[in-house]
């Protein structure tokens, strides 16, 4: 189905929503309505269902929510009356979780900020670091969560790895009313950010003297033979560091599955820098080794130059800020597996391919995982062997 085509039913649509909306229908029966008219779209646009799916989904729920968004309003000082003004974390949060999972709990925070008419808040010593060592996250920062904001109310979830519907209908909640919100999970799914990806991206603005270390950095690496010509820069991002011991629910890749994907950015016209980053380098260099993928790539290419086409850089002696932000302005991401790779992705919303066997079928962790919440729909998935350790 050709783009103007899918513009026009969907203009029909919208049209068609409004019209019954404002004609038969009260509140909550009209968005009955929408959701199963949404399912309908979905079931006869079959690629472009997910396109139509968002641009519906946004659309409604803007209409829906009476009230301003405040996700990207001015920080407030200490002198506010902060009941009932904000959402922000619970302290079971502050366990010691990574940058991944503290960009998910961030995104959640947005998320319910937007559906309720709050701004969010978080404390301004966060236990263990918090987003703005890279980002710039600019929200109301409190000194005591608890003290500060609560009695309040916990938004919480079903289940990590998966999206929980109800928090969705927290808009139109009358039990909220005047209390401050704070969210308590994991919340690992992109569709949290549905409504608030540009809020989003609003706050994750990496911080001037980081993006220009990442930018210098770049300079530095692009091969000399390259200099007059176009190419593309691909980050590879491998998680081993946590994982390469006996662990019943992670996988970790092995060669085959990189071989491919790299392969899936390698033409005969285009140049290729991989850049790859790991929190075990030394184990990523042995065991999967690269170079030597680089090596074969360029073997099988039928360029007819002698420059090589692919490339590959290591990114070391970086920290976890620095390389995410790195992999936030490649042209492209290849992950294995985890929430740091997940975001990196994200961040640079560029072509996207994941490792598909994870997690490891039958653990603890694979029954709880919706992979359809966890992975957004155009991101490329590809299989392969694991390692065994």
């Amino acid at each position: 189905m050709k783009d103007g085509q899918c513009c026009n039913i969907l203009r029909f649509l919208l049209l068609t929503l409004a019209f019954t909306s404002l004609t038969y229908w009260g509140h909550q029966q009209w968005m009955q309505h929408v959701t199963s008219f949404i399912i309908t779209i979905n079931d006869v646009l079959k690629n472009r269902s997910d396109i139509i799916y968002t641009s519906v989904f946004n659309i409604t729920k803007n209409v829906s929510i009476l009230h301003s968004d405040l996700t990207t309003a001015t920080p407030e000082g200490a002198q506010v009356n902060k009941t009932g003004r904000y959402v922000s974390m619970c302290t079971a949060n502050f366990d010691s979780r990574r940058l991944g999972n503290q960009l998910f709990n961030f995104a959640a925070m947005l998320y319910v900020a937007w559906l309720t008419g709050r701004r969010v808040a978080i404390v301004r010593r966060h236990p263990d670091g918090w987003l703005d060592r890279w980002f710039t996250v600019p929200v109301t920062r409190v000194d005591n969560i608890n003290n500060e904001f609560c009695p309040c109310h916990v938004v919480g979830e079903a289940a990590g790895l998966t999206y929980h519907k109800p928090i969705s209908l927290l808009y139109n909640r009358t039990d909220i009313a005047g209390k401050n919100l704070v969210i308590c999970g994991w919340f690992q799914s992109w569709k949290y950010m549905v409504g608030v990806e540009s809020a989003l991206r609003y706050h994750l603005r990496l911080l001037p003297k980081v993006s220009a270390a990442i930018r210098r950095y770049m300079d530095q690496i692009q091969p000399p033979s390259w200099t007059r010509h176009s190419f593309i820069r691909v980050g590879i991002n491998v998680r081993a560091g946590d994982i390469i011991k006996p662990r019943a629910m992670y996988t970790i890749p092995q060669r085959p599955y990189f071989k491919q994907a790299m392969r899936r950015f390698v033409s005969q016209r285009q140049r290729v820098q991989f850049i790859v980053a790991s929190d075990s380098m030394e184990w990523v260099k042995r065991s999967i080794n690269f170079t030597y993928i680089a090596y074969q790539l360029n073997q099988t290419s039928s360029s007819k130059t002698d420059i090589d086409l692919v490339d590959v850089v290591h990114s070391e002696g970086h920290d976890a800020g620095f390389d995410i932000g790195l992999l936030s302005m490649c042209d492209g991401v290849i992950i294995s597996t985890g929430t740091y790779g997940w975001w990196g992705a994200w961040l640079a919303n560029k072509t996207t391919i994941y490792y598909s066997d994870w997690p490891r079928v039958g653990s603890p962790l694979y029954n709880r995982f919706t992979r359809s919440d966890f992975f957004p729909p155009n991101w490329i998935p590809i299989g392969g062997p694991e390692f065994m350790f």
